[in-house]
């Protein structure tokens, strides 16, 4: 089990450039094949303090499904690791020499009963984390009988539109049919359209089939908004160590593809470090909102990506927090 991440001791300064991880809603580019992780193997030796410190301590990323993608947060971190002397191993196990591990399935759902075992001296980061679906983290969720007179969102009840369950099950020929023809109109397909969600004036616009499905939830639509722009904020942290930013958009799921501008944010609210603490996430990103000066967490994600470079210093500062684990 990972040791209790300590209290943040930093504050997040406010800027306009290094924009390193805020790809919030683009689909990640899966490789074909899992990628050759032989060079994490071999230890960078340095001459200074901090590369002796860390020498042939090993950090072990036990991933889980094939194949891997390369524009995961971790895969940048271990970059870092590597050229400040830590050894970095990933696979489908934990190293049993591990000092420090990591659980990085990228699923909404954790297979308790089947996950790789640890060695009996490596701390599990995000090792309680088995559970990030809008149903366990959602504030906002509504039955069909609510008395809301707002606006609602549809979404999908697993992380990232569900798409890493998708890649591992069979996919018919019905549902692909499905999937196409909810290009057109997602209502006759009974099917969400392909990496968005469906905001409706009001419950009553709901079709009754999805308060049908488990798989989805209706969520009161609340978005942030600032000078007639949507407003995302995200948190990206690793044990003590982190950063928040806000980015703004014209679409109101603040999309990459229709951000106008984003900073860097001075601080990370009280009540979601508490969230945090509740859920046991060591390691993640938590998309939110601000509304009356109180956080609403729209997004839990223990494998977070990322896009743009890896080696700013906002990253290598979040690298750090592996020390808070060894």
């Amino acid at each position: 089990m990972a040791r209790p991440f300590p209290p943040l001791s930093h504050s997040y300064r406010c800027a306009n450039h290094d924009f390193d991880v805020t790809q919030t809603r683009s689909t990640a580019r899966v490789l074909e094949h899992i990628p050759p992780f032989e060079s994490a193997l071999r230890p960078v030796w340095r001459q200074d303090p901090v590369a002796s410190t860390n020498f042939m301590k090993t950090i072990s990323v036990a991933f889980y499904p094939f194949p891997f993608a390369q524009n995961f947060v971790v895969t940048a971190l271990a970059s870092i690791w590597k050229s400040e002397g830590f050894r970095v191993e990933f696979g489908s196990s934990y190293a049993q020499d591990a000092d420090a591990c990591l659980l990085h399935h990228n699923l909404t759902f954790n297979d308790t009963t089947n996950l790789p075992k640890p060695p009996a001296s490596g701390n599990i980061i995000n090792g309680q984390v088995h559970d990030i679906s809008k149903r366990r983290i959602s504030t906002l969720l509504l039955t069909k009988n609510a008395d809301w007179p707002g606006m609602v969102i549809i979404k999908s009840n697993f992380n990232h539109f569900g798409a890493p369950e998708r890649r591992l099950s069979q996919t018919g020929v019905l549902e692909k049919l499905r999937r196409l023809a909810a290009r057109l109109s997602w209502r006759v397909a009974r099917r969400l359209p392909a990496n968005t969600y469906p905001i409706l004036d009001g419950i009553a616009d709901v079709p009754d089939w999805v308060w049908e499905d488990a798989d989805l939830v209706v969520e009161r639509f609340m978005p942030e908004m600032s000078d007639g722009l949507y407003s995302l904020r995200g948190w990206l942290f690793l044990g003590s160590k982190g950063y928040a930013y806000r980015l703004f958009a014209t679409d109101p799921l603040v999309k990459t593809g229709s951000m106008v501008r984003y900073e860097y944010c001075d601080e990370v609210p009280g009540k979601l470090q508490e969230m945090r603490r509740k859920l046991g996430f060591d390691f993640g990103k938590f998309d939110y909102v601000m509304h009356g000066g109180e956080p609403i967490l729209l997004d839990a994600n223990k494998t977070p990506s990322f896009a743009g470079r890896g080696d700013t210093p906002r990253m290598k500062a979040l690298a750090s927090g592996i020390r808070d684990f060894l």
